[in-house]
């Protein structure tokens, strides 16, 4: 057989091993790990379709930008956590390599939401079917006060052409009660009318004023001929002999 028919783990790979393991420890010792992080966690039992978004979203929110590597990567861990199980502080020491400081407060996030959603019947966590539930009670409402306003306007709309049916039965008359929606514009449409049937009334006044005084003058006329008698004729001009 040839001597590369057997493969081991090469030295490279035990030291990184090593390494990682060395830097577990040094972070136990100075208890850089949250406790709950002592808590193991069953991936069968979590639903990895409602997780996947979530880790893409928040990785980008703390990134400030899209990187599917860092994504697919902390996917790939949860997805084959190994024979002892998924470790969150070997996942935490993995990532800190793309995030840095970053890490760890997604992992310790992470790791609570993963203990939350093998607790659920669906593999859920907690906070995402509350969320889900605010988000779905915040629409509803949303469509109740719109249903709510447009049966407002509807009620308006019939008041008011109830109000003007009842104005043209009473030959125009102006509505005792004026609905909200007409508002201030037909507080002015309606100061207008009123303007102009002032003016009308005004004019026809100053028509009769005049028909008034013609017909006064007119009958002092005839009085005054009456009293004098009939009208002199006028002298014709006297003409010279001359001029025939």
């Amino acid at each position: 057989m040839s001597s590369g028919f057997f493969r081991g783990t090469n030295t490279d790979q035990v030291k990184h091993v090593n390494a990682e393991q060395k830097i577990i420890k040094n972070m136990e010792k100075n208890k850089r790990f949250p406790d709950h992080y002592t808590k193991k966690v069953d991936m069968s039992k979590v639903s990895m379709d409602v997780m996947k978004p979530w880790i893409a979203k928040r990785i980008t929110e703390m990134l400030g930008f899209e990187d599917d590597i860092v994504v697919d990567f902390c996917v790939a861990q949860l997805a084959e956590p190994g024979d002892k199980g998924l470790d969150p502080k070997m996942l935490q020491v993995n990532l800190t390599g793309f995030m840095e400081r970053k890490a760890a407060p997604f992992c310790s996030e992470l790791w609570q939401h993963l203990l939350s959603a093998q607790e659920s019947p669906v593999g859920v966590p907690r906070e995402f079917i509350d969320q889900k539930k605010e988000e779905l009670q915040k629409k509803k409402e949303e469509a109740e006060k719109v249903q709510e306003e447009l049966k407002r306007r509807k009620q308006d709309l019939e008041e008011a052409e109830r109000q003007a049916r009842e104005a043209k039965k009473e030959g125009g008359g102006q509505p005792r009660r004026r609905s909200r929606s007409q508002g201030d514009a037909g507080r002015r449409r309606d100061d207008r009318r009123d303007d102009r049937r002032d003016e009308r009334r005004d004019d026809r006044r100053d028509r009769r004023d005049d028909r008034r005084g013609r017909d006064d003058r007119a009958e002092k006329r005839r009085r005054d001929r009456s009293e004098s008698g009939s009208p002199q004729p006028r002298k014709k001009k006297e003409r010279f002999e001359w001029e025939d």
